[in-house]
């Protein structure tokens, strides 16, 4: 993330410079992101942003319950 100074959060780049966050720059990173969960989420590409992050939670879910079945040895449904 970055660090909040006099009102701005400032990130520092790998040179250690100080790099100021575009609110454009993060919303364009906002909307790239939700695009990648679009694609990796069955049927979220249909989804609005609410209906996107419901989806998200069941699939979590899920695979959490596939995981915990796999370890306990017995079937998914």
């Amino acid at each position: 993330m970055g660090i909040w100074k006099r009102g701005v959060v400032v990130r520092r780049t790998c040179y250690g410079r100080k790099k100021g966050l575009n609110s454009r720059h993060h919303g364009r990173s906002i909307e790239r992101k939700l695009r990648q969960l679009q694609r990796l989420i069955p049927g979220g590409r249909a989804a609005d942003t609410e209906a996107l992050f419901q989806k998200i939670a069941i699939y979590i879910f899920l695979l959490e319950s596939r995981v915990k079945a796999d370890r306990s040895g017995t079937p998914s449904p």
